[in-house]
């Protein structure tokens, strides 16, 4: 196997760990609830402090590695993520869990933008897109795993076997730090003027790629955030409203290998604009449509919106070669980030009709990009 090939699946299963804990803290908020009395509002705040220092750490960790790139943060990053988990089930209040979520997302924002830094440099020129989607497929199949391993785990095992969660973090956290040949140069570092040069220069281009994030992000926290209530409502099952959810997370991850293979192809900003020009009447119509054909516009929705961020986290890269970890933050962090705050203050009604025409913008903005 190519050596790149192999550190770039690795690093992807460094994300999947990494990404692993923010996945299960959700379906652990029932557990919380009737364990220890908390009200849907005090467990939901566990996911808003998670959410939060997961995203808006990883701009301040990006601009910590483009000044001096530090190999540990993967690893250090990854364990972080994890080690609160230990105990995940015995926190005394709702104060320690927050706090023990704070650790945990700071450990979350740590990994993610040195190692995308890294997965960028690993990726060769003829195939950087789709190896980059291999690189993002982690986060997602983190996220379709950890319910399923949260019911295993505490439906048929039992509670007390819930410390073995936090097994993904020590063994990826092992093999990163026994293997720190990860394409990351310490050697080289950005000055605070080289820093603000750099981005003064090329802040056009990456505002531009960092809104057509944005906009993807917030249709994407919305539809993963109200999908399951609206299936319910049009008469489903609890139990069929998360296998819709997955089969959406499934969809996704498709998505980006696929728009991944055709950027290398075609071009990157091309493909990235044709796809979320058709995302919106792909959503749109499952809103307006039932049954199978509902199903399928929506599995294909979410696999064309999904489709252009490997390509975004390239393009970022390239934009602001120098600042790469800053960029791929503002990409995979700070939009998330942001998205889902605006996410949070939309009723169902808006949020499942009025975004929906957003990726039409960012195809549109993609006009206002230079050609690479």
């Amino acid at each position: 196997m190519d050596k790149r090939i192999k550190i770039m699946m690795f690093l992807a299963l460094g994300h999947l760990a990494s990404d692993f804990y923010p996945g299960l803290l959700g379906p652990l908020l029932p557990f919380f609830t009737a364990k220890y009395g908390w009200s849907l509002a005090q467990a939901g705040f566990l996911i808003t402090v998670m959410q939060s220092f997961c995203n808006f750490s990883q701009p301040i960790m990006g601009i910590i590695n483009d000044h001096k790139p530090r190999k540990f943060f993967i690893w250090t990053g990854i364990l972080i993520s994890g080690l609160p988990f230990l105990f995940i089930l015995h926190y005394p209040s709702l104060k320690l869990m927050a706090l023990a979520m704070v650790i945990s997302g700071i450990g979350v924002g740590m990994f993610h933008p040195i190692a995308a830094v890294a997965a960028g440099r690993i990726a060769v020129e003829k195939r950087r897109d789709i190896l980059m989607a291999v690189f993002s497929s982690g986060g997602h199949i983190a996220f379709m795993i950890a319910p399923i391993i949260t019911v295993i785990i505490i439906e048929q095992a039992g509670e007390r076997y819930m410390p073995v969660v936090v097994a993904p973090a020590i063994i990826m956290a092992v093999y990163f730090f026994l293997n720190s040949d990860m394409m990351v140069d310490e050697r080289h570092g950005l000055s605070l003027r080289g820093w603000i040069e750099s981005l003064v220069k090329n802040g056009r281009t990456l505002l531009v790629l960092w809104l057509i994030s944005l906009f993807r992000a917030i249709v994407s926290v919305l539809i993963n955030s109200f999908l399951p209530i609206l299936i319910i409502a049009r008469g489903s099952s609890y139990t069929m409203s998360a296998y819709v959810l997955s089969a959406t997370l499934f969809a996704s991850m498709v998505g980006m290998f696929v728009g991944g293979h055709l950027a290398d192809i075609h071009g990157r900003k091309k493909v990235m604009g044709i796809a979320l020009l058709i995302t919106t009447p792909l959503l749109y119509g499952f809103m307006y449509t039932s049954g199978t054909l509902s199903l399928l516009l929506l599995l294909f929705g979410m696999a064309t919106l999904a489709s252009s961020l490997p390509i975004n986290i390239i393009l970022a890269q390239q934009a602001v070669p120098k600042t790469a970890g800053m960029a791929s933050s503002l990409i995979m962090g700070l939009s998330f980030g942001i998205g889902g705050m605006l996410a949070d203050h939309v009723g169902i009604e808006t949020a499942m009709n009025v975004p929906l025409f957003l990726p039409v913008l960012g195809g549109i903005t993609t006009l206002f990009m230079k050609d690479r």
